[in-house]
């Protein structure tokens, strides 16, 4: 008998999820704070609102937005959910098959952060790696395989010189794709991040996103503006850079970048494939009324 299941987060990494394991579930509807999507479809299954929880029959409420850690605790304290019956999947559930495995696709990544980061440094811009990217750098001297995206951040005061950058990027030509760069902006227009994507028309590569997030310092913190400050570090980190040399090029890494690590993955240097939300060091809070209040989304600036 399959798993009756409810999936918390109509979007994106839902539907993924769907795709990925419904050979063992039975999904009997979402739950979302968002009240537009209250009584709609997504994916063929009902969107309900979270206090409609009560009158549904399941096995299990599985967490499908990056809000997980705001979302788990409205389940347990608002909806009065048993922890058991709550689960937060492995972060590879939530995504497609990670695109660095094929080998053609790992050189277009890897030409990715050496050309970013040759630009940054002739544009005289603190740009560096960040994320996955820099802990595959630093521990693997690679593209970790299991990755799905590349990772750099920015200072918020140099968001015009980083979409330059970009734009420089898409004159080049690389990899014999067609490359778009996106803003992430809010309902103001304010911009929090750069996405660079491409797609293949011949198809022998796998898609996959370069994320250029801006960061902003408030209160001893420098967070990381798309994620509404969710993930954050000591603003140290993003004052200054250090640098690596990584195939024979200088690669623009954060203040202090094992410390760094240390504080966004406590035992970094362990390679751990099955990441969940959970597994990060510090994460702050960040409510679905901030979310909603923000209305994020991307928008297509520049095709190259």
């Amino acid at each position: 008998m399959k798993i009756q299941t409810l999936l918390f987060g109509a979007g994106q990494g839902a539907g993924v999820f769907i795709d990925n394991t419904a050979s063992e579930r039975e999904f009997v509807g979402f739950l979302d704070n968002d009240q537009r999507k209250f009584g709609k479809q997504f994916y063929g299954i009902r969107v309900y609102a979270p206090a409609d929880v009560k009158s549904l029959q399941f096995d299990e409420i599985v967490i499908t937005t990056q809000w997980a850690i705001d979302v788990k605790n409205q389940l347990l304290n608002e909806l009065d959910i048993p922890d058991k019956k709550i689960i937060l999947p492995h972060k590879n559930l939530l995504k497609k098959p990670t695109p660095f495995v094929q080998k053609e696709t790992l050189g277009l990544a890897r030409l990715i952060v050496l050309e970013l980061s040759s630009l940054a440094q002739k544009l005289d811009v603190p740009m560096v790696v960040d994320f996955g990217t820099l802990l595959g750098l630093v521990r693997d001297d690679d593209i970790i395989p299991w990755d799905d995206d590349v990772d750099f951040s920015v200072p918020l005061s140099f968001k015009n010189e980083a979409e330059e950058l970009l734009l420089n990027f898409l004159s080049l030509e690389l990899g014999g794709v067609n490359w778009r760069v996106e803003r992430i902006i809010d309902k103001n227009e304010n911009v929090s991040g750069l996405l660079l994507k491409f797609s293949c028309p011949s198809q022998y590569l796998n898609e996959f996103t370069t994320s250029i997030c801006f960061r902003e310092v408030r209160n001893g913190q420098a967070l990381h503006l798309p994620s509404l400050g969710m993930w954050y570090a000591p603003e140290k980190h993003f004052k200054d850079i250090d640098k690596i040399f990584w195939r024979e090029q200088i690669i623009q890494v954060p203040l202090d970048y094992e410390d760094y690590l240390t504080f966004q993955y406590g035992d970094w240097k362990t390679p751990k494939k099955d990441m969940q939300l959970t597994d990060y060091a510090n994460l702050n809070t960040v409510s679905f009324q901030e979310v909603e209040l923000a209305s994020l989304q991307s928008v297509i600036i520049q095709k190259g």
